[in-house]
């Protein structure tokens, strides 16, 4: 992995807001070049037909309902391409930097490209499935050059004590880093007017 995609400095902060408010927000984790080569690898498997709808419910009954959730997805594997493997290397540098700092024993992580065609969103939710606790940490990576705030598709986060208080608005811009408990936050991406690119996934404590 080349060193020089992440600022471990940067990262570092980043930890130290997330311990203060159980979410953080980084605007510099990742190198610039970087996100852009990762924007444009989803541009071109969005355009080759690569990502599929995503799906919502439990494992066993999986359904499409655009109008809850309207991204295309497609899970992120050192096989597809060596981009996406370098991004996974990146990932478990994260892995072990919070285990480091936060003793959290996390295993492994997984990883998706979501696609959001213009006017699609993905309704209030929490991370973490009804009955699960693997997932411990959230975080998405924005992949959108040029975003301008009319674009819309911000993420909302919620205060978990009162699901209903809106605590932060985020907008999807290249190269912001987002990191939050993913037991904790209701969370919603707003409907966009504008392609909406990023990568998401989550830090485990499981074994595959």
């Amino acid at each position: 992995m080349k060193q020089n995609q992440i600022n471990l400095s940067a990262l570092r902060q980043s930890f130290e807001k997330l311990a203060e408010n159980n979410w953080a927000l980084s605007t510099d984790v990742f190198a610039p070049d970087f996100c852009a080569k990762l924007a444009q690898e989803c541009h071109n498997l969005y355009s080759q037909g690569e990502l599929k709808k995503a799906s919502i419910g439990p494992a066993n009954h999986k359904v499409t309902a655009a109008e809850i959730r309207g991204d295309y997805t497609l899970w992120v594997d050192e096989a597809n391409s060596p981009l996406q493997g370098e991004f996974l290397n990146c990932l478990n540098t994260l892995r072990e930097e919070l285990n480091q700092f936060f003793y959290l024993g996390l295993k492994r992580v997984e990883s998706h490209f979501a696609f959001y065609p213009p006017q699609a969103g993905y309704d209030k939710h929490i991370d973490n499935p009804r009955g699960a606790s693997h997932r411990k940490i959230t975080f998405v990576l924005y992949l959108n050059e040029s975003w301008q705030k009319d674009h819309g598709g911000e993420l909302s986060l919620y205060n978990p004590e009162s699901p209903d208080e809106l605590i932060a608005r985020l907008e999807p811009v290249l190269g912001q880093l987002i990191l939050f408990r993913s037991d904790l936050f209701p969370h919603q991406v707003e409907k966009s007017f504008t392609p909406r690119l990023s990568l998401t996934g989550w830090f485990r404590d499981d074994a595959l």
